[in-house]
């Protein structure tokens, strides 16, 4: 991984304490990270629609705010990221060569 790859994903996995609250703070999860030196969390907050932050509950607790959502993971698996997109473009294509000509 490269220098720049690296530092990357430590600022986007460090717990911020910034003035601004997490709009949505998901705790008691079992959060996998991608990272090998901790490659599990059970916490994470959201803002503007990225994550922000990741770490224990104890971690993102001050990212919580009086408008923040807290949703409890119950200890169920997250796993960020998963994005299944291959396609069979010739499939799709002798499919909708029968559909239209049905």
């Amino acid at each position: 991984m490269s220098f720049l790859a690296a530092a990357i994903f430590l600022l986007t996995q460090a717990p911020t304490t910034t003035a601004s609250p997490a709009d949505l703070v998901l705790v008691s999860a079992r959060i996998w990270t991608g990272d090998p030196a901790r490659p599990e969390a059970s916490a994470l907050a959201v803002r503007a629609g990225r994550v922000v932050a990741i770490g224990s509950d104890a971690e993102i607790a001050p990212l919580r705010g009086p408008k923040t959502v807290v949703v409890e993971g119950r200890g169920r698996r997250v796993v960020p990221g998963l994005n299944d997109s291959h396609l069979h473009v010739i499939r799709g294509g002798l499919n909708y060569n029968i559909w239209c000509t049905s």
